[in-house]
């Protein structure tokens, strides 16, 4: 079970004068995080959605996961065996945890010791789980894929009864709890009513065939959000699992806020270590960030005068703006200034994967 006692927590705000500031640093803000959970958590309950919170772009934090979970949040999904495991030490037991990537052979026997429920698309891996699960004496809960928008994984929906009732039919250990799509990983192509009209219909087939209850649709991801949030996602569907939308507060379709949420839950700060003059004003800015910590082209500064003109794997690179020369503050900057950076989703998950960026949590 989760420990009771709370562990000193050196980047809390009202400890901040006592601990350095290391950078590069990304500051995370768990209050903006909960009010995301909340915002995307009410809008799906009032069409019948529950919200599975995905974790694997923030490296399985636990801080991160908490935060989701005290705004409402009770199932967490990831892709990574190791993250999970992370989730399941700090949570207990009890906590359903969901693994998004069909597993690799060599880690189902961690898998259903960690996971009730696991996205699958292999009849042979779905052996090599009930073969587990037997040794174990566990039961284990499968969501079947299917290709309808993405060009990843899934079968095609001529498959899928059959496969399901090869399941149903032949494995004790194993359940058939669902089945799911992804949209907007792989392709450009967003979700639509109909791909998700698919799988209901499929449902309804398997449980004709089968005489079983199926009680899972599991409508996509983070995309799915512009079908929710117009109200027009088909009946039946009722589970999706939500990242992006909750990290940085947007759909993932037109990328645009959504009404509610916060965009502004993790900058990236960095320190500048050059600044070249020419013609005596500032010409290029180096700081100390580069690609061993994130890729240039997944952040934005925050201040609109300046642009990312390079990277190498050390420094990154910035440019002045013609706007920002008519501003005398420029002529300041200087080694040790503080420089500013919003992240998208491959940017974040660069940053709470590297060793080298510092994470700061903030609360309140």
């Amino acid at each position: 079970m989760a420990s009771k006692k709370q562990e000193r927590d050196p980047s809390s705000l009202k400890d901040n004068h006592s601990f350095p500031m290391y950078y590069p640093c990304l500051k995370i803000y768990l209050d903006k995080i909960s009010t995301n959970s909340r915002v995307v958590k009410k809008r799906c309950s009032t069409v019948g959605i529950s919200v599975a919170g995905i974790t694997k772009c923030v490296l399985g934090d636990i801080k991160i996961a908490s935060a989701m979970k005290s705004s409402g949040i009770t199932v967490f999904g990831d892709s990574r065996i190791e993250n999970l495991e992370r989730l399941r030490k700090f949570f207990g037991k009890k906590q359903p945890l969901i693994m998004l990537r069909s597993p690799m052979p060599c880690e189902i026997d961690r898998l259903v010791d960690i996971c009730d429920t696991s996205l699958n698309t292999g009849l042979r891996t779905i052996e090599k789980i009930e073969e587990a699960c037997l040794k174990k004496n566990l039961l284990h809960r499968v969501i079947v894929m299917v290709e309808t928008d993405d060009d990843r994984e899934g079968l095609l929906p001529e498959e899928v009864v059959d496969f399901c009732s090869h399941i149903v039919r032949n494995y004790k250990a194993v359940r058939l709890y669902g089945l799911g799509t992804n949209a907007r990983c792989i392709s450009d192509n967003g979700p639509t009513a109909e791909s998700m009209r698919i799988l209901i219909n499929l449902r309804k087939e398997i449980e004709d065939a089968t005489g079983i209850n199926i009680p899972v649709i599991s409508g996509g991801n983070s995309s799915s959000w512009n079908l929710i949030g117009k109200g027009i996602i088909p009946d039946g569907v009722n589970q999706v699992r939500i990242g992006e939308a909750i990290l940085l507060g947007h759909d993932t379709v037109n990328y645009r806020p959504i009404r509610g949420a916060r965009t502004d839950t993790f900058i990236l700060e960095t320190q500048i270590i050059e600044v070249k003059m020419r013609n005596n004003r500032v010409d290029k800015i180096i700081i100390a960030l580069g690609l061993q910590d994130v890729d240039s082209s997944n952040i934005y500064t925050c201040n609109p005068d300046l642009n990312i003109i390079g990277q190498s794997s050390d420094h990154t690179i910035l440019g002045i703006k013609e706007s920002g020369y008519k501003k005398n503050n420029f002529l300041t900057f200087k080694a040790g200034d503080i420089i500013s950076f919003e992240l998208n989703y491959f940017g974040l998950m660069s940053c709470m994967t590297s060793p080298f960026v510092k994470k700061k949590y903030i609360e309140g």
